[in-house]
């Protein structure tokens, strides 16, 4: 508070042009501080912020853009994709119908998210056959495949693992 007393005093010691002058250089100090202190960072904060928004317009055109491509190849894929659990029971399913004379012993989920299946006494060139529609319809794919000779010509008993894509 005495400063500020000292200050006006001093002030009121100046002749009226030089209480001018440091009146008007006050203004201009205090319009060069809001400019320095206020309207530059705003200024400069609003330019990072809309060199921000075109990066990220240009981000999501992108995005958009590998969207649609992903969802056009999708559609173009030929077969639609099955998850394991559905796999079980499409492949028990099919299995019937098109392995006739084969004898299926056991369909079972394992913890890679594949399907086990045991088929005893099946016709080599139906499986293969069967396989391969599992392949075109749902994008099966066979892991492992051991196979064992039967006594029946033609005939095998197989231990599969299989893997929708």
């Amino acid at each position: 508070m005495a400063m500020l007393a000292t200050i006006q005093q001093s002030f009121k010691r100046l002749s009226s042009r030089e209480q001018l002058i440091v009146m008007s250089g006050s203004v201009v100090l205090v319009l060069i501080a809001v400019y320095l202190f206020i309207w530059d960072p705003l200024i400069a904060k609003q330019a990072s912020l809309n060199e921000s928004i075109k990066s990220q317009q240009k981000i999501y055109q992108q995005m958009s853009k590998s969207a649609l491509e992903v969802k056009q190849l999708q559609g173009s894929g030929g077969h639609k994709t099955i998850n394991a659990s559905a796999l079980q029971s499409f492949i028990n399913r099919t299995a019937k119908s098109a392995l006739p004379g084969a004898v299926i012993k056991r369909v079972e989920q394992n913890r890679q998210q594949a399907v086990q299946v045991w088929i005893d006494q099946v016709a080599f060139d139906d499986m293969i056959k069967w396989l391969g529609g599992l392949q075109q319809a749902k994008g099966v794919r066979v892991i492992a495949l051991f196979s064992e000779r039967t006594d029946k010509a033609g005939r095998v008993n197989v231990r599969l693992t299989l893997k929708a894509a």
